[in-house]
């Protein structure tokens, strides 16, 4: 019997379901601890990389790592950065919808995958999507596996678009006295063609930080790069400017968050003075031109309180609670009516 068909004789003979990959989120999986295992070890690695036509298609127990030196040796990459790049696997990126810095360019995982191979709640085996980026138009079941935790159905194979990536980057650093003039800087570079590989926002010593990062070609980023510097010197609040080195840890939105939760949290740039006000004794960046949150604390009744009192919701990646949603309750119809066809009886937890 191979790997899927003892994907699905377990969820036909369990009364509960659970996935769980390597293990990088570990808040993810603390509700189910009652429910039996998926196991996804066996699922592991590229299964077709066809790299003229831009797409690849892996287990969905194969490592993050792993598909990102695959793309690296023909000069691709995942455009939506995957966070967790060590640990993580491809199938728990997708269920958590976890993306880095380096989406603000493209978009995130949704914008990218192309289709699934599953094991529903009734433990049936189908395909849903393509395998090309020119697919027959409708229903698109692959986009709901995005974010959804694995509660819709069991992923295991999964397809993805590409990008070739650059061979160059240049990261600059622009230093604000207050979060007011980082926000009036993020307008004004979204208003702007500069094309950006990330913007992400955090506080710093004496005000706040923008940290913008351009990629390209040596003959000409070097130019872009002084325009770009230029034009927010002249267009946005006055700050001061530093190219900065262009380093992993820079871009990785979780490096220097320390405390016992971790949490992602989806808003606007208009949302984050109200926010932040809320959360000033948490750890804090505002990735992808400030539409999204990290939060750390040791403190998750804080977090918890203030989302709930702005309206939002957020996704507890790290730390010991009941449920990994914290905030407002999320409530989507369309979602109720998909899980409802793929798994009736509630199984996949």
């Amino acid at each position: 019997m191979g790997p899927v068909a003892r994907i699905q004789a377990l969820v036909r003979e369990s009364e509960r379901v659970h996935v769980r990959g390597n293990g990088s989120k570990p808040a993810l999986h603390i509700h189910a601890a009652a429910a039996a295992p998926v196991d996804l070890s066996a699922l592991n690695g590229v299964i077709d990389y066809q790299a003229s036509e831009y797409t690849i298609t892996a287990y969905a127990g194969a490592s993050v790592a792993d598909i990102a030196a695959a793309l690296a040796e023909q000069g691709q990459y995942l455009p939506f950065d995957p966070l967790f790049p060590a640990e993580a696997t491809i199938g728990g990126t997708v269920a958590a919808n976890l993306s880095g810095s380096r989406r603000f360019r493209y978009g995130g995982v949704r914008d990218f995958i192309l289709g699934a191979q599953v094991v529903d709640g009734r433990g049936r085996a189908f395909r849903v999507g393509g395998k090309v980026v020119k697919n027959a138009a409708g229903f698109d079941l692959s986009k709901f596996l995005v974010g959804s935790l694995g509660q819709y159905a069991i992923m295991t194979e999964l397809t993805f678009k590409v990008f070739p990536d650059v061979p160059r980057f240049r990261s600059l650093r622009f230093n604000y006295g207050t979060l007011d003039a980082a926000l009036k800087a993020i307008y004004f570079s979204n208003q702007n063609v500069y094309e950006l590989d990330a913007l992400d926002l955090l506080p710093a010593e004496d005000g706040w930080s923008l940290l913008a990062r351009l990629g390209g070609y040596e003959e000409t980023l070097p130019r872009r790069t002084e325009r770009f510097a230029d034009g927010m010197m002249q267009g946005a609040a006055a700050c001061a400017v530093s190219e900065v080195a262009d380093e992993a840890s820079l871009w990785d939105p979780l490096a220097g968050l320390p405390g016992r939760y971790l949490c992602k949290v989806v808003l606007g740039p208009r949302q984050i003075p109200a926010l932040d006000a809320l959360i000033g004794n948490a750890s804090r960046r505002y990735g992808v031109g400030g539409n999204l949150a990290w939060i750390a604390s040791d403190d998750c009744a804080e977090i918890e309180q203030a989302l709930k009192q702005l309206g939002l919701s957020g996704l507890c990646l790290r730390g010991d609670r009941p449920t990994p949603i914290i905030g407002r309750p999320v409530d989507n119809v369309l979602a109720q009516r998909v899980k409802q066809v793929l798994d009736p009886q509630n199984k996949l937890v």
